[in-house]
């Protein structure tokens, strides 16, 4: 089944507060989020729940989209992340979980035709800006709950295996600067 984003999903714009070193809830920026797109640092990046932001707590099956600037990404948010609310830089999707995942919703936005499509509808500007009625218009195919699930582990799968191979290739690239000066330092010594 495909249907318009804006079918199945509610979607509004993130909280603007002005961040602090401390709080009880995280502040999210796209700065937070690694290349794996998933959120690293929060430094001085924390607000206080209050009457006008609280509405912008995320929950359970929420994805979020980084919609202004140079990275277009969503990711899906899980409660054992503690308590956060996006910055106005994202939009916050808040689907139906009987419908759809977030982690999903999250992986099909993320994929390359998608975000292709985003970038389009973003252009004409010199930082990307997506119109929240285009994006309502995105159409997502939505397969039985049981294979989105199946897609999703897959993926995670895949991405734990990338993370790990260039984990790996990053200590390689270490031992092997490591060996050079070694070698250049003996070579070094045995001419002195």
């Amino acid at each position: 089944m495909i249907k318009k984003l804006g079918n199945i999903a509610e979607i509004q714009f993130g909280s603007y507060d002005k961040p602090t070193q401390k709080g009880t809830v995280k502040y999210l920026h796209a700065s937070h989020f690694d290349k794996f797109l998933k959120p690293k640092k929060f430094e001085e990046s924390f607000i206080e729940l209050n009457e006008t932001n609280e509405k912008f707590l995320l929950e359970e099956n929420d994805v979020i989209l980084a919609g202004k600037g140079h990275r277009t990404f969503a990711w899906a948010y899980e409660a054992s992340f503690g308590k956060a609310v996006p910055s106005s830089l994202f939009f916050i999707i808040k689907a139906n979980p009987h419908e759809i995942l977030s982690s999903y919703l999250a992986h099909y936005l993320n994929s390359e035709k998608v975000q292709y499509n985003l970038k389009l509808i973003g252009a004409g500007a010199t930082i990307t800006s997506i119109p929240k009625k285009e994006l309502e218009q995105i159409m997502i195919a939505i397969p039985p709950i049981e294979e989105q699930q199946r897609i999703v582990n897959l993926i995670e799968l895949m991405d734990k295996e990338v993370r790990l191979t260039q984990e790996l290739l990053e200590k390689r690239t270490v031992l092997k600067k490591g060996v050079v000066n070694t070698l250049i330092n003996n070579q070094i010594q045995m001419k002195t």
